[in-house]
C-alpha cells in the first residue's frame, strides 16, 4: 500500500491507473472510501489517488494543530507526484484544500471544492453533542448531510464511517472546520476553481458557494439538484461528468 512519509509518521493513500493526477481529500469523519464513485469514474482517464488523512483509515494520528497536520498530509502525496494534480476536497476537506493552495505548492493544478466555504463555523450545540452524545451527534449529522430521500444504504455508509474513526476524531475534525477562516484571503487563490454544491445542503449552503465564486477570480460554480452535502455520494453521475470535464480542461 502506498505510504507517504509525513513528520515522522506515514500517511495511508490509494492510486489507481495512470495520467494526470486527481487527488481526493475527505471530509470529517470519513476516509478515502468517501471517494469510491469518483474513483471508479475517472480511473479511466487519469491517475485517481484518495487519501486517508492522520487518524482516518488506515493512517495512525499525529499531534499538533489538526487542520495543519491535515494540509501537511496532502502536502505530502502532493510531493510524490511526478506532474501538478487536481486537488479536490469535500466539507472539511475543502478547507484543507484551500489551506494548501494558499501554500501555493509547485505541483498543484486546479482546485474542486464541494460542500465548501471560506469559513466553516460549527454549530455549538453539535459540538458539545460530539463530545457528551456520539449516537446522537451522527443522527444529528447525518440529518443536515442528505436530500429527504436519500437511500438507506447511504445513510448506513456515512454511519458506518463516522463510528470506525470514533468520537475523538469527530470532536477534532468539527473543531478544524469551526477554527477555518480564510475569508480575507481568497484573492490569493489563483488556480483554476470548480466549485461544486448541493441544492438542498444544509451543512454549507449554496450562498457559501456563491461567496467563494464571487472571491476567487477563475472560477465556475454549478448547483447539484436533488442533493444535499455529501453530493459525491448522492449525484454521482452528475458530480462525476462535472470532474471529467473540468479535469480535461486544466490538467
Amino acid at each position: 500500500m502506498p505510504r507517504a512519509k509525513i513528520d515522522g509518521s506515514s500517511i495511508y493513500y490509494s492510486i489507481q491507473s495512470s495520467g494526470k493526477p486527481v487527488l481526493f481529500v475527505h471530509g470529517s469523519g470519513c476516509n478515502s472510501s468517501l471517494w469510491d464513485d469518483q474513483v471508479s469514474a475517472l480511473s479511466n482517464n487519469f491517475c485517481t489517488i484518495s487519501i486517508d488523512l492522520n487518524g482516518h483509515g488506515q493512517s495512525p494520528l499525529r499531534d499538533g494543530d489538526a487542520l495543519q497536520t491535515y494540509a501537511q498530509d496532502v502536502l505530502g502525496v502532493i510531493e510524490t507526484l511526478a506532474e501538478p494534480c487536481a486537488l479536490v476536497g469535500h466539507s472539511l476537506g475543502s478547507a484543507i484544500v484551500q489551506t494548501v493552495a494558499l501554500a501555493k505548492p509547485k505541483k498543484l493544478g486546479a482546485l474542486v471544492l464541494l460542500g465548501a466555504g471560506a469559513k466553516l463555523r460549527v454549530h455549538p450545540q453539535l459540538l458539545e453533542t460530539i463530545e457528551s452524545d456520539f449516537p446522537k451527534a451522527i443522527e444529528m449529522i447525518l440529518n443536515w448531510s442528505f436530500h429527504p430521500s436519500v437511500k438507506a444504504e447511504l445513510l448506513q455508509r456515512a454511519r458506518a464511517q463516522m463510528i470506525r474513526n470514533g468520537q475523538a476524531m469527530l470532536s477534532r475534525d468539527f473543531r478544524a472546520c469551526d477554527g477555518f477562516n480564510v475569508m480575507n484571503r481568497l484573492g490569493e487563490i489563483t488556480l483554476p476553481t470548480l466549485l461544486l454544491c448541493g441544492q438542498q445542503d444544509q451543512l454549507t449552503p449554496v450562498k457559501y458557494s456563491e461567496f467563494l465564486k464571487n472571491q476567487i477570480a477563475q472560477s465556475e460554480f454549478h448547483i447539484i439538484e436533488n442533493a444535499g452535502h455529501r453530493v459525491m455520494e448522492e449525484a454521482a453521475e452528475t458530480l462525476n461528468d462535472l470532474l471529467h470535464r473540468f479535469c480535461s480542461k486544466w490538467l
